[in-house]
């Protein structure tokens, strides 16, 4: 039977699921043991993990398992004491080898990121159990998990560090868990330009390796090519895809190209012009310009107007930044 010892050590007898009292182990849902409703039944889902070649034609069996571990150790960002209990069995189901591992390895990682949510004691404990596994961790192909445990949890900080030395490839999640984290590894700087100088790589890839290199001093030229793989779209795109951490991304300041343009409309609110074939679109409000005058846009890497220049009939010139 599981307990926790006076310490504050959760005891949990050889990996037999049937031998903790998971009725007085709470999650979001109230008691673990299903008594709850089918959404709390922790045992079951984690029986079906464990013996998941057998669903394999019921997908919707492994959704189900995936939906309690998920929503009821694990809620609005909140974990539940429960959580203790159920890792040391995902980390065994790992150990044996799953064809769920990266869902598994997911859970994990959500599970950390939300530990400090936890009293005290729990959260020392929870951090313990992820340690103690840290050379398997280490294993793991799933780098968007191992990246948000290394971040999660300081202790797997060196681990991660020195396995990211050695990789051939680093994916998009490596190169934002260095971001995250702080840190510069030689190995990928070279692979994060090789990303960036690459235009048929994976956009992803091109975006964490931009990312990655923003934080340095650059020449105006690496500068311009970094911001152009960054478009606006980056932050949420990024974030979406490591989901266990939220990227903080910093494009480099980059002056915008100008170009001639001539105005084609005047309105209220807005003023459009025509820059060579392209017609831009200004949000200028109260613009004192008329269709036909000439003046210089400035336009980012990713094609928005971001400032006019305009000579009047003395010499003077005027700079409108939006």
């Amino acid at each position: 039977m599981g307990r926790f010892d006076p310490t504050g050590r959760l005891e949990v007898g050889e990996h037999s699921v049937i031998a903790l009292q998971w009725a007085t182990l709470r999650g979001a849902h109230g008691p673990s043991d299903g008594s709850g409703g089918p959404r709390s039944n922790v045992p079951s889902a984690l029986s079906v993990l464990r013996h998941a070649p057998l669903y394999r034609e019921l997908p919707e069996e492994i959704e189900e398992a995936f939906d309690v571990l998920e929503n009821h150790a694990l809620r609005h960002r909140l974990l539940y004491p429960v959580a203790l209990a159920i890792v040391p069995f995902l980390f065994d189901v790992l150990r044996h080898g799953s064809v769920l591992a990266e869902r598994i390895e997911d859970l994990v990682a959500e599970y950390a990121a939300a530990a400090g949510t936890l009293e005290p004691r729990l959260t020392v404990e929870l951090v313990r159990m992820i340690v103690d596994h840290g050379p398997e961790i280490a294993k793991w192909t799933n780098e968007r998990a191992i990246a948000a445990l290394a971040i999660h949890v300081p202790a797997l900080r060196g681990l991660y560090l020195a396995r990211l030395r050695d990789l051939p490839v680093l994916a998009p999640a490596a190169l934002l868990g260095l971001v995250a984290l702080g840190a510069d590894d030689a190995n990928a700087t070279r692979l994060a330009h090789a990303a960036l100088d690459d235009l048929t790589a994976d956009p992803m890839l091109r975006m964490a390796a931009a990312a990655y290199l923003a934080r340095g001093e650059h020449p105006p030229d690496l500068r311009a090519r970094i911001a152009a793989a960054l478009p606006l779209s980056a932050p949420a795109a990024l974030a979406t895809h490591v989901r266990h951490w939220t990227p903080e991304i910093t494009r480099p300041v980059v002056a915008p190209k100008l170009h001639d343009a001539e105005v084609v409309f005047s309105g209220e609110k807005l003023v459009q012009v025509r820059a060579g074939k392209r017609n831009i679109t200004l949000p200028w409000v109260g613009a004192a310009v008329r269709r036909g005058d000439r003046l210089k846009v400035g336009i980012t890497a990713h094609g928005q107007p971001k400032l006019v220049v305009m000579t009047a009939e003395d010499g003077s010139v005027r700079v409108i930044d939006f």
